[in-house]
């Protein structure tokens, strides 16, 4: 420890800078700065999408049986019985009724075939206010709520009025819907389907009963836990249809089933990520490795001094690992200040914008924690002590009678 740090990490004569050092700090503190971004910025990602697709898809929904098995009921009846089994399954989630109706919103001019939404009490519509531009989510049995992507097709503005076409067991029913509040989630495929319309006015059109819809969407369940949430909830579910207080079956799907296509994608950005580590590391580590191999060479005579007083090869060894630390932590210091500040700026001034229709966002979006910059800091330093054992073992092959005619 006294050696390596009385040695400069410089040549001996100390006449100019070693540019392997400079490589070497450069190539550790671009590593570190490139796989920090990159963490956060799929991590982000990731976290951004699944907060849009949970929005218009909640964590598990209930629906019926008579999609997929004749002579099921293919309405959801939301009694007691069934309240009680999402209460004990799912004590954290917040069940509301909702009904999905197809829509044609027809002008003078044009049209736009949408799926209106209502839902019943219980809904948590801060998604849908979060997202809103203008106007309102409504109050009245006949306001809408629709995409700017709808309202631009249809050349529509908040207290416009729409006339909407449903195609109900086999009728046409239209109803005079007035436009009160525009959206924009900036998640195309979502926009340009959905529309949000009064939960009364629905149920009317389709003549249900008061606790009746084409779903029980419940939401508030922890990303971690839908899996294991629902597979409590379906069993709870069965067991009370075999027992009888359900008198239909129905089906729990999750936000995994229903926006399958999205997750997917979302798994494949991790691949992404392991192939800029592979590639970070070999850059780095190539530059590291080179960096210790010249240090060693610029020092061939103190080592072979060092070996005549008596040191061993491990000895001499620990000199150069530590050493090639300094450079390490010289990497790390300015790869994490220059990172940690880019993150900073994109999180709060949103600096480089992403096409929302490639993308489903406008902006990049970044999230690290304290925990993956220690972590990767933790990898970065083992990694490195690893690869200097390499250039740190020719150590032993250097005798020291030969070091006096080495130059």
């Amino acid at each position: 420890m006294f050696i390596s740090r009385r040695l400069r990490l410089a040549p001996a004569d100390g006449t100019r800078k070693s540019p392997a050092v400079g490589i070497a700090v450069g190539g550790v503190a671009l590593a570190v700065m490139v796989l920090m971004i990159s963490i956060s910025v799929v991590v982000g990602f990731q976290d951004a999408i699944r907060d849009k697709v949970s929005g218009f898809e909640a964590a598990l929904t209930i629906g019926p049986l008579g999609r997929y098995v004749e002579g099921e009921s293919e309405r959801v009846d939301f009694l007691p019985p069934m309240r009680e089994a999402v209460k004990e399954a799912v004590p954290t989630g917040h069940a509301a009724l909702a009904i999905r109706q197809p829509v044609v919103l027809k002008t003078n001019d044009n049209f736009a075939g949408v799926v209106l939404y209502g839902y019943g009490e219980g809904h948590d519509s801060s998604f849908e206010e979060g997202n809103l531009l203008e106007g309102t989510t409504g109050k009245n049995p006949t306001d809408i709520v629709i995409s700017s992507l709808t309202a631009g097709k249809l050349s529509l503005s908040v207290g416009d009025k729409v006339d909407g076409c449903f195609f109900i067991d086999g009728a046409l029913k239209l109803r005079r819907l007035t436009v009160c509040g525009i959206y924009s989630s900036s998640f195309g495929d979502y926009d340009r389907l959905t529309a949000y319309g009064d939960f009364g006015m629905l149920g009317k059109l389709r003549r249900l009963g008061e606790n009746e819809a084409d779903a029980v969407e419940i939401r508030g369940v922890a990303y971690g836990d839908i899996e294991a949430a629902s597979a409590r909830l379906q069993e709870e579910l069965a067991k009370r249809y075999r027992s009888g207080e359900l008198t239909s079956g129905v089906n729990v799907t999750t936000v995994f089933d229903t926006g399958a296509m999205y997750f997917n994608w979302l798994a494949l950005l991790d691949a992404n990520v392991v192939v800029i580590l592979v590639i970070m590391s070999l850059v780095s580590g190539f530059t590291l490795i080179s960096c210790v191999f010249i240090l060693i060479l610029q020092r061939v005579g103190m080592i072979g001094v060092l070996k005549s007083l008596g040191a061993t090869d491990a000895q001499i060894r620990r000199v150069f690992m530590l050493l090639g630390g300094r450079v390490i932590g010289f990497g790390l210091l300015i790869g994490n200040a220059v990172g940690l500040l880019l993150l900073f700026l994109q999180k709060t001034f949103h600096i480089v914008p992403l096409d929302p229709e490639a993308y489903f966002l406008s902006y990049v979006p970044v999230e690290i924690s304290i925990w993956q910059v220690l972590a990767l800091n933790a990898g970065a330093v083992l990694l490195g002590g690893l690869l200097m054992l390499l250039p740190a073992s020719l150590v032993s092959r250097i005798s020291p009678a030969r070091t006096m005619r080495y130059e």
